[in-house]
Parts: structure tokens; sequence; C-alpha cells
């Protein structure tokens, strides 16, 4: 097709916005790219092919060409998933999906580099992921024996990933919290750590509550501790985001503690614990068997890690109380200064 002299001036002014620098001009220039189409497809893969460029307009070039679809940009694209910048190789996937969901030769070229991207341990985590977004949409007899291969998977994003679709559990979780969340403490756990770092702190909050009502009313011991590694895990993800929101609920978790918790509970109350905590870190502590290393030194470093966060010294009124009620929790008021 013979671009119109009016149209090959656009594509070039577009195509200098989207590598000017300038974020704004660099956004819009892609969509309004996206609009012109096929015609833009040349000048676009002559940036994100172009190493001479920044990151940033290759990656945007990139979009673009996911946009139109265009089944020539497969070559590049390919080639650029052997790029240094995490962001090109993720972006020029997208375009890869793109052209898997076309019905020609380059169509199933596109499918089998995806399919082969996802289940490759060696390649980078990132890179797994956007090649299983990309493969969404594909037939289910082409998906299922890349699923079941994936469930196996030793990286934990990745099975975190796949068992949410295979539990359809496809939405954020603000959405299941609000319409109530899965049955199996294995799919909600999947969820948590795969939305835990973007989801609203309210979110979270409710989450936790939700999932401590499940864990009271687990028919047994098994799924009692499944949906305790639950609740841990939202604990982590509320403290790594500096939130004290569900601190109540840590405290309480402390506090009923007749056995270890999963490790999120103790990390969360090493990060977010105040001195509210201590009492309970204490108990735990004292109460455990002298041989259960792993739930002792996890004791020990939650508890030091709130003395020294809150600046608390053998003085303060919980650190006497713990004293005067177990003796033995002296090696853990030592570590507050005098």
């Amino acid at each position: 097709m013979t671009i119109r002299k009016s149209s090959a001036v656009d594509v070039t002014r577009l195509v200098g916005e989207l590598t000017s620098g300038d974020d704004q001009r660099r956004e819009m220039a892609v969509a309004r790219l996206a609009v012109v189409g096929s015609r833009a497809t040349g000048a676009l893969l002559a940036v994100a092919g172009d190493p001479a460029h920044d990151s940033n307009s290759r990656v945007a070039a990139f979009e673009a060409l996911e946009a139109i679809g265009d089944g020539r940009a497969l070559t590049i694209a390919l080639s650029a998933l052997n790029e240094s910048t995490e962001a090109i190789a993720v972006a020029a996937v997208g375009v890869i999906g793109q052209v898997a969901h076309e019905q020609d030769a380059r169509a199933t070229r596109a499918f089998d580099r995806l399919a082969s991207l996802a289940l490759s341990t060696a390649a980078p985590t990132a890179l797994r992921l956007a090649a299983l977004a990309a493969l969404e949409g594909q037939p289910e007899k082409l998906l299922k024996p890349i699923y079941e291969a994936l469930a196996r998977d030793p990286a934990s994003k990745v099975v975190t990933r796949v068992t949410r679709r295979q539990a359809g559990a496809v939405e954020p979780l603000e959405t299941l919290v609000e319409r109530g969340l899965p049955a199996a403490p294995d799919v909600v756990a999947a969820v948590a750590r795969d939305d835990g770092e973007r989801a609203p702190l309210k979110t979270l909050k409710r989450a936790v509550e939700a999932v401590r009502v499940r864990q009271e009313h687990a028919p047994d011991a098994e799924t009692h501790g499944q949906w305790a590694i639950v609740r841990g895990v939202l604990h982590q993800h509320l403290a790594a985001r500096g939130s004290r929101l569900a601190l109540y609920d840590l405290r309480e978790a402390l506090e009923r503690a007749t056995g270890p918790l999963p490790v999120g509970f103790l990390s969360a109350a090493a990060v977010v614990g105040d001195s509210t905590c201590l009492m309970p870190l204490a108990r735990a502590w004292v109460d455990s068997a002298p041989d259960d290393r792993w739930w002792r030194d996890h004791l020990a470093e939650a508890f030091g890690a709130i003395v020294s966060r809150e600046a608390l010294t053998r003085r303060h009124p919980v650190l006497k109380q713990i004293l005067e009620r177990w003796p033995s929790a002296g090696t853990l008021v030592a570590m507050a200064k005098r």
C-alpha cells in the first residue's frame, strides 16, 4: 500500500513525539499511532529495533505495535526477548501475544515461542508472567498442558498465576473481597501473593478479616493451617507497605498462638509491631519447646526488631512486666538498652 504524503508526514511527526523524551507526549503519540494502524508499522519497527533509542522510546514503540497487531513486527519482537532491559523484553512479549491470536503461520510461531518462554525456568520471572498473560484467550486445549506443567514450577509467582487461572479467580483481590473470597485457601493465597503489592490497604484489611472468619470455621486442622498461611501473607503485604491497619488482628494471632505461626505473622510483627506485641511474643517464646529453634529464633528476631524500632529501654513498663511474669525471658529483655 502506498502511504499518502499527509499520512507519512503525520507518522513522522508522531514518531518524533514518541522519541521526544516527554512522557505525556509519548503517551499521546502511542495512542495516535495505534489509530493510524499498519501505516505506522515500518516507522515503529525502526524505533523498536534500534538500540540507539532510549528504552522508554523503544517500549512505547512496542506498545504501539501491540495495539496495531501487525504480524510484520514478530521478527523484531522475538529478537527483543534477549534484550538486557527487562521492560523492552516484556513489551515485546505483548506484541508476540497479539500476533499469536492471528490465523496464519506467524501466529503458530508466536504461540510456540510464548509457550516455550512461559515454561522456561531459566527465563526471568517477569518475562514468564508476561508470556502467560499474552497466552490468555487461546483455546483451552492448547493452554491446559502448559498450565498443568507450570503447576509444579519452582517459581512461586508463576505457580501463583497458574493457580488463579485454573481456579477462574482472575479478578483482582478487591473484586473478590467484595463478591466473597473463593472457598479454597490455596486459591486465596495465590490471589493474595499476586495482588498484595498493589491492592488498596483497606482491601487487604478486609481480606484479613474475611480470612480470619474462614480460619475460625475451618472443618479440620489442615484447613485451619492453610487459612493461617493466607492470613499471614496478607499481614506481610500490609507490613511491607508500613500499614498498621490490621495490627489488632496481628496481635490477636500472637496472643492465641499455641504453636508456631506461619512466617508471615512474625515478619509483619518485626516490621510494624509495637510494644503491645511484646507480651504475646515473650509468652510464645517462653512456652515454646527449647529444641524448636525456628520458632524461637523468629520470635526473638521479631521481639528485638520492635524493641529497636520503638527505641525501648529496659525501664519500659511492658519490659518490666515481662521480666516479672517470666524471668526466663531475660534473654529477650536484654535486647533493649539499659
